[in-house]
């Protein structure tokens, strides 16, 4: 009974950090497009012809994940859905630690310019934990 509430609790929290970020990326799509093509993927930056496309898609991706993670018969689902968004965020984080970004690094703040710091990583790191563990948690627990 305890753990089921815990999951609620943490099922909301976690939309609404999911529902936020999606918004604030939805209120500006075209600025997020230009910080998805700033992220480098080895020593390329993402052409903006495939950023344009890109970034719509991760907008929608992580609105059906918060949506998800409060529907109780697809909880688990939005979990792994947001568990894998977040190692993606991970991995483009620690790849672009320190790099300045002229519109923001797309996470809470944009169309001001940021550095992604060890923080942005880590805070993406505790979030992924959190999801991973609810995920296991749901299906040992049943």
């Amino acid at each position: 009974m305890i753990i089921s509430i815990i999951i609620w609790m943490v099922s909301i929290v976690i939309a609404a950090l999911y529902y936020k970020s999606s918004m604030q990326k939805l209120r500006t799509p075209y600025t997020f497009s230009y910080i998805v093509s700033e992220y480098q993927l080895g020593t390329y930056h993402m052409p903006l012809f495939i950023a344009t496309r890109l970034a719509p898609l991760l907008i929608v991706v992580e609105l059906l994940t918060a949506v998800w993670i409060l529907l109780p018969w697809t909880r688990l689902y939005g979990f792994v859905l947001g568990a894998s968004l977040q190692f993606v965020f991970i991995l483009l984080m620690f790849t672009n630690m320190g790099r300045s970004f002229p519109y923001g690094c797309g996470c809470f703040k944009m169309n001001a310019p940021s550095v992604i710091k060890a923080r942005h990583a880590w805070g993406n790191l505790v979030l992924c934990f959190v999801q991973v563990s609810v995920v296991i948690w749901i299906v040992v627990a049943g």
